[in-house]
């Protein structure tokens, strides 16, 4: 089973992938039963969805660590923009403005070094 989904045990995705092997090794154990003209249809359809279920699982293991990048991207953006905030709503004199421009200046270079430690990956 796709690695990515092991993790949701007891769901129906994962009832209905062992429903799905179960019928595939029926399939194969039944298939010297199977009429010679019928058994490479046969045979050539289990193949053909084995195939189809690796690369299925190839591209759910890749979104899903596209959304685990992004979901933490936002995360990270979201705490920037909550350490904005706060010098935002005390922004009333010259001073705060000052340290509304050190806070802002200090959330760039974070962002600003995560950019370039994603470059790196």
């Amino acid at each position: 089973m796709n690695k990515t989904l092991e993790t949701i045990r007891g769901s129906w995705i994962t009832r209905a992938h062992e429903i799905a092997e179960a019928n595939h090794q029926y399939v194969r154990s039944a298939a010297d039963q199977i009429p010679a003209d019928l058994r490479e249809k046969f045979l050539s359809i289990a193949e053909w969805v084995e195939h189809t279920e690796e690369w299925s699982d190839k591209i759910i293991d890749g979104a899903c660590t596209d959304s685990d990048r992004r979901v933490n991207e936002i995360m990270f953006l979201g705490a920037q923009i909550k350490i904005l905030i706060e010098p935002i709503r005390l922004t009333k004199d010259v001073d705060s403005i000052r340290r509304l421009r050190a806070v802002t200046r200090e959330a760039i270079e974070r962002i600003e070094e995560r950019k370039r430690e994603e470059k790196l990956k």
